[in-house]
């Protein structure tokens, strides 16, 4: 597939707001509507773009405590330990790393208790020989497909 900088440009606006009209995006770029429905035609069936998603205000749903943490993990247990991590619901991001953590975890939580209470029991596994929990105190920029 080519890709070229009018497909960068209605990125950029399907970034911002993922249900603006074909013809707004079309109004913006000095293009047709049919050009941009073909360029997100395009890049959908090449799977340049993947899915549309929902933004969700994590305040207003009274989830205010994020965190990062990094977990650091005897080898032979990733595989079990990430099979037990990804599919709980507070945990937002999962990523394997390299460095001192060997998965880092970002998850929401309603209070410090409820973080506290994951911390306990959740990350409380057989493999897991250490943790380092940073809490974020506010955002500078937010991850434009999730807003966390």
């Amino acid at each position: 597939m080519s890709f070229d900088m009018l497909d960068l440009k209605i990125i950029q606006i399907l970034n911002r707001n993922a249900r603006m009209p074909y013809k707004a995006i079309a109004e913006e770029l000095n293009v047709s509507d049919v050009t941009v429905r073909n360029h997100v035609r395009n890049m959908l069936k090449e799977g340049l773009i993947q899915r549309f998603n929902v933004l969700l205000d994590y305040h207003k749903l009274g989830r205010i405590i994020k965190a990062f943490i990094g977990l650091k993990v005897q080898p032979q247990k990733l595989k079990e330990i990430v099979g037990h991590l990804i599919d709980n619901p507070d945990v937002q991001v999962l990523y394997r790393t390299t460095g001192e953590a060997d998965l880092f975890l970002e998850v929401i939580f309603k209070d410090m208790e409820e973080l506290n209470s994951f911390l306990e029991s959740k990350l409380n596994l057989d493999g897991v020989t250490g943790t380092e929990v940073n809490v974020v105190i506010g955002p500078y920029k937010r991850c434009p497909c999730t807003g966390l």
